[in-house]
């Protein structure tokens, strides 16, 4: 009997540990990480800016292989919207919502299930010969269940971003550089008319 006493001391000391770190989450939700890639900005940008580029890098698109993606409007830009439904990341849907050629990126987010809107943002700057590439969060943690939601998803987020970046920095880095057309090549001033 004293056991089970012990025991129940036990578990409610660790609901209630849970319950106060959920209480103490953030209203809202921030997560900001870079990385430096090695080609210009206009190297990049279409790969942030075009929601089908987007999941040849996503790590969301190595976790569930399997979800089903439809888009919708136009190709990239302010507009283009893709939804999703797998078995690991449900349903929901990203657009685009603000975009700046080589610049930045500003994406929404929703999520069946969960309150409030989430947005994603992509910022170009150079450094040396590269570009610096940041992505960010921000959302509302509403209510009870948006800041255990935060609990758990905070954490994990930071490092999908990580390797998302990672992905990113790679597949542009290994992409052929583009050749410049005939108009820009500059001409053989020895050739004659």
């Amino acid at each position: 009997m004293k056991a089970l006493k012990i025991i129940g001391f036990v578990v409610i000391g660790i609901l209630g540990l849970a319950f106060a770190f959920v209480l103490v989450q953030p209203s809202k939700g921030h997560v900001e990480k870079s990385i430096v890639i090695n080609a210009p900005a206009s190297a990049i940008f279409p790969h942030l800016n075009n929601l089908k580029s987007f999941t040849a890098w996503s790590p969301w698109s190595k976790m569930d292989p399997e979800a089903k993606q439809t888009f919708e409007g136009p190709e990239a830009g302010v507009g283009a919207k893709m939804n999703w439904y797998g078995e690991i990341m449900k349903q929901g849907s990203q657009w685009v919502e603000e975009s700046v050629e080589n610049e930045r990126v500003k994406t929404g987010l929703v999520f069946e299930g969960m309150e409030g809107k989430i947005w994603a943002e992509f910022k170009l700057s150079p450094e040396g010969n590269g570009t610096n590439v940041t992505w960010t969060y921000d959302g509302e943690n509403i209510g009870l269940g948006g800041k255990a939601m935060w609990a758990t998803m905070g954490m994990m987020l930071g490092g999908q971003y990580e390797d998302g970046l990672k992905e990113l920095k790679q597949l542009v880095e290994n992409s052929p550089a583009a050749e410049p057309s005939e108009e820009m090549a500059p001409s053989d001033s020895t050739t004659s008319n």
